[in-house]
């Protein structure tokens, strides 16, 4: 994904990394490995994400728990 194809989305997004409650380390490693959104997770299992560089359990748990809140909104 490139730099132009982040721009596509409205800023106040709730599903933009950057509009989340995740740490900004844990969004800065996300967009290394071109995720932009907590929807890139949905059809991706614990373990494919794992396989990702920097990539952690932390990360996944943060991510997971903010899709719930989102969700549950």
């Amino acid at each position: 994904m490139t730099e132009m194809d982040f721009g596509d989305f409205p800023d106040d997004d709730p599903d933009l990394l950057e509009n989340t409650a995740l740490p900004k380390q844990f969004i800065s490693r996300l967009r290394k490995a071109f995720y932009t959104r907590l929807s890139d997770f949905d059809d991706m299992d614990d373990i494919q994400v794992l396989r990702e560089p920097g990539i952690n359990w932390r990360i996944i748990k943060g991510v997971r728990s903010e899709r719930a809140r989102i969700d549950a909104k």
